[in-house]
């Protein structure tokens, strides 16, 4: 992966349905922050999700922190559980630093137990959902990603699968 510290670029780009990977105008650490959420954690590419979190990643989010493999435990739950299942990136923020923001909306159908929350396995109840999160990403100099920070509604989140 491309280090676009030196770039020195100012982004700032929103598209309510989705920002496209395969858009020349968004710069390299973007895009594969979008492909990452298609192809890594929608879709289960392992090899890419290792050529994309450091070794040392820590996660940030409401109900405390993760490690690289306890994020991709609970992104296996999500595939697991939900058909359909989409990560999408909405909104991408950058100062050309190492921090990178988005807004990203995960959806799906609930079609399976899900068990990626501690206190068991929620039973499915067939409806479709959607949450959005805002991530502040943090990058290491040799371009993976680092750190991230979620905030998201947890109750609303929860509300919709029960």
């Amino acid at each position: 992966m491309q280090n676009e510290s030196s770039d020195n670029f100012a982004l700032g780009r929103t598209d309510e349905n989705s920002l496209s990977a395969d858009d020349p105008t968004l710069p390299a650490r973007v895009r594969e922050l979008i492909r990452i959420g298609n192809v890594g954690i929608a879709k289960e590419d392992n090899a890419a999700l290792a050529a994309f979190f450091h070794p040392q990643f820590r996660f940030h989010g409401p109900n405390g922190e993760l490690n690289r493999e306890q994020l991709w435990n609970y992104f296996a739950a999500c595939r697991a559980a939900f058909d359909d299942f989409t990560v999408t990136r909405q909104a991408v923020v950058s100062d050309g630093g190492d921090y990178l923001a988005t807004r990203t909306r995960f959806a799906g159908v609930f079609a399976r137990p899900f068990t990626g929350l501690p206190g068991g396995a929620l039973r499915p109840n067939g409806k479709r959902f959607e949450y959005r999160v805002i991530n502040i990403f943090r990058y290491a100099p040799n371009g993976q990603l680092l750190e991230e920070w979620v905030q998201y509604d947890t109750a609303a989140f929860l509300a919709q699968l029960r």
